[in-house]
């Protein structure tokens, strides 16, 4: 009897069969049938639920990798579809291996021999195959150290752990210092563990007590690829006899055994990424000095986060950003060694002079009675800024990094960086966290009510201003003008009015403006701008009613970029009084990107904040035909991030497979970026998972932009509360440039000495990447934005 043909009727009655009433359920659902189809049909039920012994393989049978899966002590070779098809049929079968289940498996909708009778071509099946996207996972500020070559060298190893059992192993790399050695991928290893080692392979060769009597090493690293592992090991205390002999050895040997250079592969992996990542960097690096309190010294401006930057000039120009890390609040963060906290800031006039009200979650704890009121009052105004700031301990001596190269700046130069950071305690990273739609999530959950004087107390303006150095940081300069940071009023033509606003920076052919309302100008719009303050200081300009376009514009349309419109035979007034004022005061306007700073600090200030790297970053690549995440970022800190990133560090992969085929995530990021150019602002994109309570499997992945309201992604958040662990992501996307090979030249030319064909690999894969993903949590300001409450989580980086 065909089993198709009545199979509702089998799939529904198979989970009865064994059971007491399965015959008076058996004749119910059969009494249209003939008493031969009810006998056929009682036949089919039985054989398939006859148990079955034999084994599935459906490896090169299935449009599919498989790999074994273990059920009741056998293993079959399944792919991904086939074992969801095995766990359903269980459930028909009463969670026993049957022959309906053998049969079921080889009629899968990606088994060859299916997909050729239903006439289902190779390129249709690629396009249905659910896609695994793993990247290579990149940990920043972190570089093997190596001061010395290491030789390729495969011999045999005698190893043994404190309990003194000898195992086998086998080298693969040494040095005089180091080695790294093949071991059994069953056998577990701990970083600082201490084994002592024979070389049982050269003994056979030379004649040397050091071969022969065990050299105590220690593991400092574990690597892994797939059903592979090995350990890294430095010598302990090793005696001259020791020395001496390896280095004649590889020394001798250099011509025979290949120089490794996997450090130095490495190394280049990570300096492009960081180059790649720190120009586009939205949030400020902040370097503090000093015991308790400790003080802002330097901030490291990048191409992106200057906006950020700009927030904290007044209506003089002067910064105030060293007041938000005022005593008591730095007093609070040293206590706590490190974490995080969000800083709720906005800016009040009066009589003509800017003022700057900030208030962290824990203050605003310590003051219950003004929690809401600050909220409802800071919320409603268009300077309203939400910052996360992480912090972490630090010393001059993480921004050194050890190499084999030579060096390439002076030992003067290396002095003046050391004495710089010589008082250095803290590092620190701040983003804005602000979300867009603060009229429909602040200013609802927080009415205006209350007298806003109380609020005085949050007025950072009292407190002491101390001096820091912004440091630029050093990149390839993409733009065709410099541009000069400065700030003076604006006002823009609106509808019959005239807005204020502030120029935050400028070049003799465009700027960057900021207004406190905002306007309804979008890309390509022409706008008409006056310069009142720079008016009184020149009568020989008409600085009224100047002509620009709009060619970028953040999402609250309160901040724009502007160019000229020149028009042929008529000379722009504003062109030409920049190109004057840039030429008569080029020692008095600070140029960005590039600043008068020691040479050497922005590298040094990059490492030390690559280290922790508070937040995580995805970088999209160009392969044919598409733009795929190819490569994550990560630092030592965990992120809440890191568990659907899916990070292992010791094979330096991570699965996003889960986190990116949500919503179709990869495709929409992709086709974000294709809108993109080089010199626009980042696009932000908020992302929601939600999680089991436990945080161990992801139930969900939405964008906020695609629900209909804002009140209706808070009643999704809260109901999702209910469910399980709640986090909110905001991914900052930004389109990159060509890469800065000069950065890396020295580790490629080295490269290309001993194995020309990996640096050639390595320049395709830097110059590959199109765009970059600046990850950040912002799980506890959505909590806040609605007034809502979530539980804290673990975090931890998988081993």
């Amino acid at each position: 009897m065909a089993d198709t043909k009545h199979y509702a009727i089998i799939e529904r009655l198979l989970p009865l069969m064994g059971s007491s009433d399965f015959n008076q359920v058996f004749s119910r659902a059969t009494q249209e049938l003939s008493n031969n189809e009810r006998f056929l049909l009682k036949m089919e039920m039985n054989r398939l639920s006859a148990p079955c012994q034999r084994l599935v393989d459906l490896r090169t049978k299935v449009d599919g990798e498989c790999k074994e899966f273990h059920y009741q002590g056998k293993t079959h070779y399944l792919d991904d579809i086939a074992i969801k098809v095995f766990k359903q049929q269980l459930k028909l079968y009463n969670n026993q291996y049957t022959l309906g289940i053998f049969e079921k498996l080889q009629t899968t909708e990606n088994n060859f021999k299916v997909m050729q009778k239903n006439n289902i071509s190779p390129q249709e099946a690629a396009a249905r195959r659910p896609k695994n996207i793993v990247a290579r996972a990149v940990r920043l500020g972190h570089y093997i150290g190596r001061s010395e070559e290491r030789m390729h060298l495969t011999a045999p190893l005698k190893m043994a752990g404190v309990n003194g059992v000898l195992f086998d192993a086998r080298t693969s790399n040494m040095s005089v210092s180091g080695l790294r050695a093949k071991v059994d991928s069953q056998r577990e290893f701990v970083v600082g563990e201490h084994y002592f080692i024979y070389f049982s392979g050269l003994e056979k060769e030379f004649v040397n007590r050091v071969l022969s009597a065990g050299t105590e090493y220690q593991v400092v690293g574990i690597d892994r690829k797939g059903s592979q592992q090995w350990v890294r090991l430095i010598v302990v205390d090793p005696g001259e006899e020791f020395n001496n002999f390896f280095k004649n050895f590889l020394r001798s040997y250099r011509g025979r055994y290949k120089v490794d250079v996997d450090n130095i592969t490495a190394a280049v992996i990570t300096k492009g990424y960081e180059q790649y990542l720190m120009p586009r960097l939205s949030s400020v690096p902040l370097y503090f000095s000093g015991e308790t309190p400790a003080q802002l010294n330097y901030v490291l401006a990048t191409q992106n986060n200057l906006e950020l930057l700009s927030y904290w000039r007044d209506e003089t120009n002067n910064s105030h950003l060293s007041q938000l890390f005022h005593p008591p609040r730095m007093m609070r963060y040293q206590q706590q060694g490190q974490g995080e906290s969000l800083i709720y800031c906005f800016t009040h006039t009066a009589n003509n002079k800017l003022f700057f009200y900030s208030a962290s979650s824990e203050e605003l704890a310590e003051h219950p009675e003004l929690r809401e009121l600050y909220f409802a009052f800071g919320c409603r105004k268009p300077s309203w800024k939400v910052f996360k700031f992480q912090y972490h301990p630090a010393q001059a001596s993480d921004a050194e990094v050890s190499s084999p190269l030579p060096k390439k700046d002076s030992q003067i130069e290396r002095e003046r960086v050391a004495k710089a950071l010589g008082n250095l305690s803290m590092v620190g990273l701040l983003s804005d966290v602000t979300n867009l739609h603060i009229e429909q999530s602040y200013q609802l959950a927080y009415p205006l009510d209350g007298n806003p004087n109380k609020l005085a107390l949050f007025n950072q303006s009292k407190q002491p201003s101390k001096h820091f150095e912004q440091v630029n940081y050093k990149y390839l300069q993409l733009r065709k003008e410099n541009r000069y940071k400065y700030r003076s009023l604006v006002e823009v033509e609106h509808h019959g009015d005239n807005e204020s606003g502030w120029i935050s920076d400028f070049s003799i052919s465009g700027m960057k403006i900021e207004v406190e309302t905002p306007l309804d100008y979008t890309v390509g719009d022409t706008v008409h701008i006056a310069l009142p303050q720079f008016q009184k200081l020149v009568k020989s300009f008409e600085l009224k009613h100047l002509a620009y376009e709009v060619t970028n514009c953040n999402n609250s349309h309160t901040i724009y970029n502007l160019k000229v419109i020149e028009v042929k035979g008529h000379s722009h007034q504003g062109v030409s009084f920049f190109k004057q004022l840039i030429d008569n005061n080029l020692d008095k306007l600070p140029m960005l990107p590039e600043g008068k700073t020691i040479a050497g600090l922005s590298d040094a200030l990059r490492q030390i904040v690559c280290a922790p790297l508070f937040c995580r970053a995805m970088f999209i690549h160009k392969v044919p035909g598409a733009l795929d995440v190819g490569c994550v970022t990560y630092g030592s800190i965990p992120q809440a991030s890191d568990n659907w990133l899916n990070i292992d560090s010791s094979s330096h992969q991570a699965d996003l497979t889960k986190f990116l085929a949500s919503e179709n995530l990869a495709s929409f990021l992709a086709t974000q970026l294709r809108s993109h150019t080089p010199s626009d602002n980042p696009e932000r994109i908020e992302v929601i998972t939600v999680s089991t309570k436990d945080n161990s499997k992801l139930l969900s992945v939405r964008c906020s932009d695609n629900f209909t309201s804002v009140a209706q992604l808070r009643e999704f958040v809260n109901l999702s509360l209910s469910r399980g662990q709640v986090n909110a992501f905001c991914l900052q996307l930004s389109r990159v440039g060509r890469p800065d090979t000069e950065y890396i030249q020295r580790e490629l030319d080295y490269i290309s000495h001993y194995a020309i064909h990996r640096a050639k690999q390595l320049e395709d894969e830097l110059w590959s990447v199109a765009g970059v993903i600046e990850v950040t949590d912002v799980t506890e300001e959505l909590m806040q934005r609605f007034n809502l409450s979530a539980a804290p989580q673990q975090l931890k980086l998988s081993s």
